[in-house]
C-alpha cells in the first residue's frame, strides 16, 4: 500500500504519551498515530452509517404506520401472515 508523509503539530504532553505507548507496545510513533486514525475513521464512518441506517428505519416506520393508519388494524400474527405468503406463492407456481 502506498504510504503518505505529512507532518502533524501535537502537544508535547501527547506527543510524551504517544511515545511512551510506542514504547510499551514495541511500536513507533507513526504506527501508534496510524492505529489511532484507523480507529477514529472507522468509528466515524461507523457512525455516519449508523446514522443512515436510523433515517431508513424511522422512515420504515413511519411507513408502516401510515399503512396501519389507512388499513387498520390487523389481527393476524406474522406466522399468520407468512402461512398467507406461502400459501400464495405456491398457488402462483402450480
Amino acid at each position: 500500500m502506498p504510504v503518505e508523509k505529512f507532518s502533524i503539530s501535537l502537544p508535547e504532553e501527547l506527543v510524551a504519551d504517544v511515545d511512551e505507548l510506542a514504547e510499551l507496545d514495541g511500536l513507533t510513533r507513526s504506527a501508534i498515530i496510524r492505529e489511532a486514525t484507523v480507529g477514529y475513521v472507522a468509528k466515524r464512518k461507523h457512525a455516519s452509517f449508523e446514522a443512515a441506517r436510523r433515517t431508513r428505519v424511522d422512515a420504515a416506520i413511519e411507513g408502516f404506520r401510515q399503512i396501519s393508519d389507512e388499513w387498520g388494524p390487523d389481527e393476524r400474527t406474522a406466522a399468520d401472515l407468512l402461512r398467507e405468503i406461502r400459501d400464495q406463492a405456491a398457488a402462483e407456481d402450480e
